[in-house]
């Protein structure tokens, strides 16, 4: 299988009627749109494998419910800080948090913001049971948060996403030339959008347009 992993910058339609719902990502996408009639707590986790989609419904998320992110050099200054200002939170790639072992700030924001009736998004790449916590009253606390599950997409829902990725990107890839393509890369998010994105870049360097020839033979000087 072919994967490419650059470092491009993904800039995607951040509306939720651009968001494609399946039945892998619903049980997300309907707690976080009915926000927050649909919160039982003021915190939902959100996990999942990379290139599921969490970052893109955290920012749906956030602007709807006017929400910052909360950033690691937060963790070197009181939490109460984060709370002047009037707005809810979301935590992207909380497994990162998790590394610092800074704990007793994390326990710290939690109760502040439940004092606050703030809410707050954390979104990371496992299930909360995974996550080794050493302070006891931080693991009993994040474990009374609601976890839901975005699941890896179908394959019929990565050929969506494909074609969304290239109406978002600009990119003008005609349709055989498209699934030919998801026929032979590694069938996730991430990987769609990085080589819709290098396909672009070589169609316009070499000013050829993005058909099923053009795509053999990038994939074809690729593996050889």
């Amino acid at each position: 299988m072919f994967q490419e992993t650059f470092g491009f910058h993904k800039i995607e339609n951040l509306d939720w009627s651009d968001f494609i719902e399946s039945e892998e990502n619903h049980d997300a996408i309907r707690c976080l749109t009915l926000w927050p009639s649909s919160w039982n707590s003021n915190g939902v986790i959100l996990y999942g494998d990379s290139g599921v989609g969490k970052t893109h419904v955290a920012n749906l998320w956030a602007q709807t419910s006017k929400a910052v992110y909360v950033i690691k050099p937060s963790l070197n200054n009181d939490p109460r800080v984060l709370f002047d200002a009037e707005c809810n939170f979301v935590i992207d790639n909380f497994d990162d948090f998790l590394v610092t072992k800074n704990y007793s700030w994390m326990f710290h924001f939690f109760n502040i913001a439940k004092e606050k009736n703030r809410y707050f998004l954390l979104v990371s790449r496992f299930h909360p049971s995974l996550w080794k916590i050493e302070l006891d009253d931080l693991r009993s606390r994040l474990f009374t948060l609601p976890a839901i599950n975005m699941k890896n997409p179908n394959s019929e829902l990565l050929v969506k996403i494909a074609k969304k990725l290239s109406k978002d990107y600009g990119v003008a890839i005609t349709d055989d030339a498209l699934q030919y393509m998801m026929n032979f890369i590694d069938r996730n998010v991430v990987t769609i959008s990085n080589t819709l994105k290098i396909l672009d870049k070589l169609a316009l360097q070499r000013q050829k347009t993005i058909n099923i020839n053009f795509v053999k033979g990038y994939l074809k000087n690729f593996r050889d």
